[in-house]
């Protein structure tokens, strides 16, 4: 979903990757929230007050870094937006992971 919502503002609206980059963060966070509770840790729906506020952290602590890599990686090595997106969340996968296994989803 981050690739084709990167994809059609870029693309085919005309807006610069990086905010590109930025709307597609707000608008699928919630996304992921949801998908990573119910689909991947399976955490009580109880939890989600706690869960919530620690994911848009973790997710919002990766987002400066991962603006700082999308420009290296586009503006400065002349990488296309897309596969420096790919790039970008290849590297922060597994982190992500760990940090909202161990904390944002940490059962109690």
């Amino acid at each position: 979903m981050n690739w084709a919502l990167l994809w059609l503002l870029t693309d085919a609206l005309g807006v610069h990757y990086l905010l590109s980059t930025l709307i597609a963060f707000f608008a699928l966070t919630p996304v992921g929230f949801v998908l990573q509770k119910l689909v991947t840790f399976r955490t009580p729906r109880a939890q989600a007050y706690v869960e919530w506020p620690r994911y848009f952290a973790t997710m919002g602590s990766s987002l400066a870094a991962n603006l700082a890599l999308m420009y290296a990686l586009v503006s400065l090595l002349g990488l296309w937006y897309l596969a420096a997106s790919v790039v970008v969340t290849l590297a922060f996968l597994v982190g992500n992971f760990l940090v909202n296994d161990r904390w944002s989803f940490a059962r109690r």
